[in-house]
């Protein structure tokens, strides 16, 4: 999968806001709905799923290395500071699955620049294999 062509747009939806649905409860109350994601970030998510850089067992991988599989600040820098192949495809398959079990992630990974760090982490490495 050719990361390299989502870097910018991941590095530019850093502190962006991510507009949501909402909905009126039956209580009168407004309700979340769910992320409104653009149509970038959900091809993003269908070519990875996809591609050989998907980790299916991303949980094994980032337990192997000592990684927590949780999608936060200090996971992200664990991983940056291990600067293994592996270890960068499986966190970047944990954000992508993420979202299934969590409302929202995907709007956190682009906003706290999860995302980006991680792929221009392996563009990065793959630049330098070459």
């Amino acid at each position: 999968m050719d990361l390299a062509k989502y870097v910018d747009y991941f590095k530019s939806m850093r502190n962006r806001e991510i507009p949501w649905t909402s909905m009126d409860g039956e209580d009168g109350i407004l309700q979340m709905g769910y992320p409104k994601y653009d149509e970038q970030m959900l091809q993003f998510i269908r070519e990875f799923k996809e591609s050989s850089d998907f980790d299916p067992r991303y949980k094994k991988t980032l337990r192997h290395y000592h990684i927590r599989v949780k999608m936060n600040h200090l996971t992200i820098g664990q991983v940056m500071l291990v600067k293994e192949m592996p270890l960068y495809k499986a966190m970047l398959s944990l954000i992508v699955t993420a979202e299934q079990v969590d409302a929202g992630s995907w709007a956190k990974a682009l906003q706290e620049g999860y995302l980006y760090q991680v792929t221009k982490a392996i563009v990065s490495e793959e630049q330098t294999r070459v």
